[in-house]
């Protein structure tokens, strides 16, 4: 966008510290000195003044950056977020490691901390920059405290032009934070290794490339539908795998009702101990969301919602992937699902097991 600016802080505030000797010198020298930045994936630390975090900008922050996460039975936030005052951060010097740091600032207050603090990092020509224009900007730093630290400077003059620049701002903001908390997800989705074996066996079975963690095992192969499940259960939660080719008709199998009677039919195979029980969309308590998608290069539609058993008190959220191949003209799904009873924190899990289905892709030869 145009009002976002990256700086690198080490620049800005450590060059002035590096030792004459050619081998210690430079940025890479005064990074090693850092300690490593803390944090779970999708925490933000949000540094501002206390009057301004309790009235409208704090207000217009939480709208945004607090908004339910699409994709869960219980409503959970896009961004766990903590709030520190300056003098509070000062009191916990250990909170200035933590990986995402957020400043908001009104430039107009003077008497201001926060804004004080914001001034010396970024620099007076950014901020003149800023008032000169709209009134607002949104500066990226890294690395001013820790290692792998990425920080955010949401300035603006006056409240109003604050409040806007938030709402401008969310979306790149939000996938900057998103993008870097990637390798931790996967880093958690992959902790028990590739189970190599059963991607071939998907690859040979199904015509399915797909990197599938290590602790996923197969649970039932269904030849009538075509269709194969996979579980793993040594976590907290239970995290499935559903994947099924059949032959492509036609553009109405990749709608809204398409996807959805696809997923239905093929979560019949999923049963519990209760007779005639069976999984199957519930778009009541909560709407099923539906997109069109590119996926590694194939056309696709997917599916957001929540699951339950009929005949059964059992429930989660679930994704889905309807994916086209052109070359035999068939579609491949791929579906994700948990269940997670007594879990609180079910949002990351679900992005675990998004990133799982975001490296299914269909293959060339015979299925």
């Amino acid at each position: 966008m145009k009002h976002f600016t990256i700086i690198a802080l080490l620049t800005v505030f450590m060059c002035g510290c590096a030792s004459d000797n050619p081998e210690t010198t430079g940025i890479a020298h005064i990074q090693a000195q850092l300690p490593n930045s803390f944090g779970r994936p999708n925490q933000l630390l949000v540094i501002s003044d206390s009057t301004l975090w309790q009235g409208a900008v704090g207000d217009t922050f939480i709208y945004y950056f607090a908004a339910p996460y699409i994709l869960l039975p219980q409503p959970e936030p896009i961004f766990d977020i903590q709030h520190m005052t300056p003098e509070e951060l000062a009191k916990m010097p250990g909170k200035k490691e933590f990986k995402t740091i957020l400043f908001l600032a009104d430039m107009k207050d003077k008497s201001s901390i926060t804004t004080a603090q914001v001034s010396h990092d970024v620099g007076a020509v950014k901020v003149e920059e800023a008032r000169l224009d709209k009134g607002y900007t949104t500066i990226v730093g890294q690395n001013k405290w820790a290692r792998s630290q990425q920080l955010f400077y949401v300035i603006g003059f006056g409240e109003d032009k604050l409040a806007e620049n938030i709402g401008k701002n969310f979306p790149p903001i939000a996938r900057r934070v998103s993008d870097r908390d990637i390798k931790k997800i996967e880093a958690n989705a992959y902790q028990s290794g590739n189970n190599v074996d059963l991607q071939l066996e998907m690859e040979a079975s199904f015509g399915v490339s797909m990197k599938i963690p290590g602790s996923f095992k197969k649970i039932l192969h269904n030849s009538t539908t075509n269709t194969v499940w996979l579980r793993s259960d040594d976590r907290d939660i239970v995290a499935n795998i559903l994947i099924h080719r059949r032959k492509y008709i036609d553009e109405n199998q990749l709608t809204y009702d398409g996807i959805k009677n696809i997923r239905n039919e093929v979560g019949k195979i999923i049963t519990t101990q209760l007779p005639d029980t069976y999984m199957q969309i519930n778009d009541i308590d909560l709407p099923l969301f539906v997109e069109k998608k590119t996926l590694n290069d194939f056309y696709a539609i997917q599916a957001k919602g929540i699951w339950e058993m009929v005949n059964d008190f059992k429930g989660g959220a679930f994704l889905s992937n309807l994916m086209l191949d052109q070359d035999k003209n068939e579609l491949v799904f791929v579906d994700g699902f948990l269940f997670a009873p007594g879990v609180e924190k079910k949002r990351n899990y679900m992005q675990e097991l998004e990133l799982i289905l975001s490296s299914a892709e269909p293959v060339s030869g015979e299925n």
